[in-house]
């Protein structure tokens, strides 16, 4: 118990300069004159964030079980297969309702799809909810709970006013909880947020509809985000079956 605490702490301080790390990277990064929105600024601010996590993490446990703390020596073709199946929905309720975004480029798919999602996702499910839940036997609910509004403040910035920040907020704290859940009933593989991160805002950025610039969404987006959350909430239990095991068939409210 004692040693739960001690990690819980060591958790909430490298959190604490993750965030900061987060809201003051670009400050740091801004001597080295690199052009706004270039690849190159993206991948060095991440980088950045990752210093107090890999810092934390090298307290709590040996170098060589980092990877595997993370979740991130799991199947990751699993995490594509299943991902893509999972978004399905997505692309073709787009498709149908939108039109395809003819000034997309590789530059914006890899800073706002891929480093988005791979950063994001070790950040807020492998270290700052995956550490506490799986590490420090803190029941799911306040393990998801805490990493999800840091990860619904980091999205404000994409409303326009006070209402629509706070729908951004609100939409992208439930997406934390989501993840994590999947995180954890897919058997730690963070691949598989991961890459359910990736093919989401994916398609957020290959088809223009309405609500598809921000994160809050739009009437339409949002049915089909539902319909491929329902998805894999379906594909979920089937999972969880096959295993001859249940969905939350661990501590939820446990501190």
């Amino acid at each position: 118990m004692k040693s739960n605490k001690i990690n819980i702490v060591t958790i909430a301080i490298g959190s604490i300069l993750v965030y900061l790390m987060i809201w003051n990277a670009s400050r740091i990064v801004s001597p080295l004159h690199l052009p706004s929105h270039s690849l190159m600024k993206s991948f060095v601010k991440n980088c950045l964030v990752l210093i107090p996590v890999v810092g934390t993490l090298l307290v709590l446990h040996k170098p060589k079980s980092i990877i595997t703390s993370l979740g991130l020596n799991s199947s990751i073709l699993k995490g594509l297969a299943y991902s893509f199946v999972l978004t399905l929905p997505l692309y073709i309720g787009f498709a149908i309702f939108g039109k395809f975004n003819s000034e997309i480029n590789l530059s914006v798919i890899v800073r706002q799809c891929v480093l988005a999602a791979l950063f994001e996702e070790i950040v807020f499910r492998g270290f700052m909810f995956g550490q506490l839940f799986r590490y420090s036997k803190v029941g799911f609910f306040w393990a998801a709970f805490f990493p999800a509004i840091l990860f619904g403040l980091g999205h404000i910035y994409q409303g326009h006013d006070i209402i629509s920040s706070l729908a951004a907020f609100g939409i992208t704290f439930i997406g934390a909880l989501y993840f994590s859940w999947i995180y954890v009933e897919w058997n730690f593989n963070l691949w598989m947020p991961i890459c359910l991160h990736f093919f989401m805002n994916l398609s957020w950025q290959l088809f223009i509809i309405d609500g598809t610039e921000v994160a809050s969404g739009g009437l339409i987006s949002n049915i089909l985000r539902i319909s491929s959350i329902a998805l894999a909430i379906a594909m979920t239990l089937v999972h969880r079956k096959r295993e001859k095991s249940k969905i939350f068939n661990y501590p939820i409210w446990t501190i």
